[in-house]
């Protein structure tokens, strides 16, 4: 079971890369956190603990003594921005899955998804985006109208 702090930082994570607006529900909204958690936690246990330490050793750098999750999203923000230029292929990896794996947590049919019952409904991020769902095709694009 991931350290609580850790869930935290996730929750943190996943909040600066798709935030709620008035607009648009964000990524907490989506559960993409719990998201990334299962699979994270299911392919390499430990390793939200590990991402959570990341991101804090980060943090430090920005604001002494602080942790990821009490950063503000502009703090949070320059996280990423150091780890995304970090000589580091490895540390650049981790911003590039967290982007990954929050927008696809927030904006795929993940998060419409009913694990009890197995249906599927359209995710709210779909109706905010104005996406209507998948086509099954334009009769006028492959000339069927």
């Amino acid at each position: 079971m991931p350290d609580p702090a850790a869930i935290e930082a996730l929750r943190a994570a996943v909040d600066t890369v798709v935030p709620r607006t008035e607009m648009m529900p964000g990524a907490l909204d989506a559960r993409a956190d719990e998201h990334i958690a299962t699979l994270l936690e299911q392919n390499l246990p430990g390793s939200l603990d590990m991402l959570a330490a990341l991101l804090n050793a980060y943090a430090m750098e920005v604001r002494a003594g602080a942790s990821f999750a009490e950063l503000s999203i502009e703090e949070r923000g320059k996280v990423f921005r150091a780890m995304s230029t970090d000589e580091s292929q490895d540390i650049r990896d981790v911003v590039d899955a967290l982007l990954v794996f929050t927008f696809g947590g927030t904006y795929s049919e993940w998060s419409g998804y009913d694990r009890a019952t197995g249906d599927l409904k359209a995710p709210p991020s779909w109706a905010a985006a104005g996406f209507h769902g998948p086509s099954h095709g334009h009769p006028n694009y492959r000339g069927d109208a």
